[in-house]
C-alpha cells in the first residue's frame, strides 16, 4: 500500500512540476491542506525522494559561483531566537511560556554542540530579548501594527499587552540577556541577526512601513549596548515585505522562503542579498533519525554539486530528540566536508561580507 501511494504521488508531483513549475509550491500547499498528517508525511517523503529536490535557483546553474579557499559549496545555519514573543498571537494552541522555557533549556545544549564541531550560526534575535528590563511606556513611541487575521491573529488590545514591563529575573520568557551573553561568549564566532524587535508581521499587506522602521530602530538601540550591529535579517513567520525599510537600515542580507531551495546569494531589486530557506531542523513527522539525516546530507551534497548554499534554520525550542539524535550527525558530516576542503560554513553576515556587500 505504501509503495502504491508513493508511486501515485511521484507521478502526480512530477506532472505538476513538469507543466506548472511556476505554481508547483502553491499546488503542493493546496494538496497538503486537504489531507491528513499521515498522508502529509507520505507526500513530503515522496516529493523529496522522487523529485529533483532540493531545487536549485535556475540562474545559479549557469553561473560560476565562488567560495573562499576553493570550497565547492556552502552551509549556513540560522536560529529564530524569539522565546515567548513568537507565540502570543499564534493560531496553534501553544503556551508561549512553555515554549520560552524549552528554548532556555535547549540553547546551552545547542551552543555546546555547535562549539564541539566549530559551526558558527546566525541567531536571528527578537530585540526585546536583548533587554535586561523595561518599564511601562518605554515602547509607546513605536507605531503599532494594525489588527490582522492572517498567519497569526491579532484582533484586540495593544501589540505590547503581553510585555510584563519588568526584568529577566522575574520574567525570563520575555528577556534573555543571560542567553545573549552565552552566545556572544561562545568559543565559536556566532552572529546576532535581527528578527525584529517584537516579532511582528513584516508583510506589505499587514505592516505599514513606519511600523517596521520603528521596530528596526528599537532593535538597533537594544543591540548597541551589546556592541552588535544590524547586518542580517529574518522575517518572523516568513512574512516577507517592506524591503525598502531593510535597505534604509543598511541590512546586508536576509532569509526568505522561495520556490527553490538552494542558491548562491541573490541580489534583489533593492541591492540587498538574500538566501532562500532550504529546510529546517525539527521532527515534523514520525520518520527515523536516519531518514532525517539522509535528507540533510542530500541538501548539503547538492549544494556542493551545484556550487550553492544550503540554508537550514530552526527554532531553538525544537524537540530534544532532534538535538540529540539528528543534529550531531549532520554537523559531523558538514565539519568533515569542510576539513576535506569541499564545504564552506558560515553565518549570513560572513556570506554577505565574502561578496563585498
Amino acid at each position: 500500500m505504501k509503495l502504491h501511494l508513493n508511486c501515485i504521488l511521484k507521478i502526480s508531483y512530477n506532472c505538476i512540476l513538469g507543466y506548472l513549475m511556476k505554481d508547483s509550491r502553491k499546488i503542493y500547499k493546496f494538496i497538503r491542506a486537504h489531507i491528513g498528517s499521515t498522508q502529509k508525511a507520505y507526500l513530503s517523503k515522496a516529493v523529496f525522494d522522487f523529485s529533483n529536490k532540493p531545487f536549485v535557483y535556475k540562474k545559479n546553474e549557469k553561473e560560476n559561483n565562488n567560495f573562499p579557499a576553493d570550497f565547492e559549496g556552502g552551509l549556513c545555519i540560522s536560529a529564530d531566537f524569539e522565546m515567548a514573543w513568537a507565540f502570543r498571537y499564534s493560531k496553534r494552541k501553544v503556551d508561549p511560556l512553555k515554549m520560552a522555557n524549552k528554548e532556555r533549556e535547549n540553547i546551552p545544549v545547542l551552543l555546546k554542540l555547535f562549539a564541539k564541531y566549530n559551526i558558527p550560526i546566525t541567531w536571528a534575535t527578537v530585540g526585546h530579548l536583548m533587554l535586561e528590563s523595561c518599564n511601562k511606556g518605554d515602547h509607546n513611541w513605536m507605531h503599532r501594527i494594525p489588527y490582522f487575521d492572517d498567519h497569526w491573529r491579532f484582533s484586540s488590545g495593544d501589540w505590547f499587552d503581553d510585555d510584563p514591563y519588568s526584568n529577566y529575573q522575574k520574567d525570563s520568557a520575555w528577556y534573555a540577556p543571560d542567553l545573549m551573553e552565552l552566545i556572544l561568549k561562545s568559543d565559536v564566532k556566532h552572529e546576532i541577526g535581527c528578527h525584529t524587535f517584537s516579532h511582528i508581521d513584516c508583510s506589505y499587506k499587514n505592516c505599514p512601513p513606519q511600523v517596521l522602521d520603528d521596530e528596526l530602530t528599537a532593535w538597533k538601540k537594544a543591540a548597541s549596548k551589546w556592541g552588535v550591529e544590524l547586518n542580517s535579517f529574518v522575517f518572523p513567520g516568513g512574512t516577507a515585505g517592506n524591503y525598502e525599510i531593510l535597505k534604509k537600515h543598511n541590512v546586508k542580507i536576509y532569509r526568505r522562503n522561495m520556490n527553490f531551495d538552494l542558491a548562491y546569494p541573490i541580489i534583489d531589486q533593492y541591492g540587498l542579498l538574500f538566501l532562500p530557506s532550504t529546510s529546517s531542523f525539527g521532527k515534523s513527522y514520525n520518520w527515523s533519525a536516519d531518514y532525517y539525516i539522509y535528507r540533510y546530507k542530500k541538501m548539503i551534497d547538492k549544494a556542493i554539486k551545484t556550487k550553492t548554499i544550503a540554508h537550514i534554520w530552526f527554532h531553538p525550542s525544537i524537540d530534544s530528540w532532534t538535538i540529540s539524535e539528528v543534529m550531531p550527525s549532520v554537523l559531523i558530516y558538514a565539519a568533515d566536508l569542510r576539513e576535506a576542503g569541499k564545504l564552506w560554513i558560515g553565518t549570513m553576515n560572513s556570506m554577505a561580507n565574502l561578496l563585498g556587500n
